[in-house]
């Protein structure tokens, strides 16, 4: 995972369908964040844990809904702990936003949600230029692995 002050690029780590909850993130039968981050995701990929360890990082991608309902700021503070730098989403909800954003994680949304299809799970993933676009709202999204790009707002 390349990072810098106006870019990163990193790997899709886990590439989420609709409706994901808190209880499909984690288990909340913890409340140390070293703990919950290990076991995070294990019940839709245990492979994901591996290689986000391993890639120091990376990226989500979710389908609609991703964590609807949810305001709680622990989920947030796990994907910080596992340096995810950005989540890609159809839609999630307001809160989760501003929790997100607070743990210096991006949360991003398709401007054309028919995009989730076509970014896949290791695909690698470059926003730059983020100086000049992050105050617009909107920014571009380079897929290194398919040569082609998409937009997403903020």
């Amino acid at each position: 995972m390349k990072s810098n002050v106006n870019e990163i690029t990193a790997g899709v780590m886990i590439k989420l369908k609709d409706d994901i909850t808190t209880n499909d993130v984690i288990t909340l039968d913890e409340n140390n964040i070293n703990t919950l981050a290990k076991k995070c995701f294990n019940k839709i990929d245990e492979g994901f844990i591996d290689r986000v360890t391993f890639n120091e990082g990376g990226f989500i991608v979710a389908g609609e809904d991703f964590l609807e309902g949810t305001s709680d700021e622990i989920v947030a503070k796990v994907f910080s702990n596992l340096k995810i730098k950005g989540i890609i989403a159809k839609s999630f909800n307001q809160m989760y936003k501003e929790n997100l954003i607070n743990n210096d994680i991006i949360p991003m949304e398709f401007v054309n949600s028919d995009e989730y299809e076509k970014v896949g799970l290791y695909d690698i993933l470059k926003l730059k230029n983020l100086y000049e676009d992050l105050p617009k709202g909107i920014l571009e999204v380079i897929n290194i692995t398919k040569g082609s790009n998409f937009w997403v707002k903020l």
